[in-house]
């Protein structure tokens, strides 16, 4: 059986000046929820893991739509898989139908972020005059 908590809202007091309460004891209880999480690992065809792959997933809009080629879909969430190539998705309700796209571009994985970007242009110079 799965659980969750629920969205709580904390009223936090106001006040500039230390106080004996400056620290909020509270309990949470967790409740049943039958929803899901989707835990997944994207991988190479010679099996070696993706990291940083985007994983976008989608539920059907219509239920009778054919999930192979309707584009009639509704985005839910994405993850990024990490170095192991793994992810996790979720919460998603049984009975959904969902779709999942996996989209991942070498060229933004192996190129550094340090490097130098060279103008096409030379830059003019300048004669002040006063």
């Amino acid at each position: 059986m799965d659980y969750q908590i629920n969205r709580f809202v904390i009223d936090v007091p106001e006040g500039d000046e230390k106080s004996s309460v400056d620290q909020l004891d509270m309990d949470f209880f967790l409740q049943r929820d039958y929803r899901k999480v989707i835990l997944g690992t994207v991988r190479f065809p010679d099996g070696k893991p993706a990291p940083c792959a985007v994983v976008k997933f989608f539920k059907l809009k219509r239920a009778t739509a054919d999930p192979e080629t309707t584009s009639d879909l509704e985005p839910i969430g994405n993850a990024i898989t990490d170095e192991n190539g793994q992810f996790l998705l979720g919460p998603v309700y049984p009975g959904d139908k969902l779709i999942l796209k996996i989209l991942y571009l070498d060229c933004f994985i192996n190129k550094s972020s340090t490097e130098t970007v060279k103008s096409t242009r030379e830059p003019e110079d300048c004669d002040f005059e006063e």
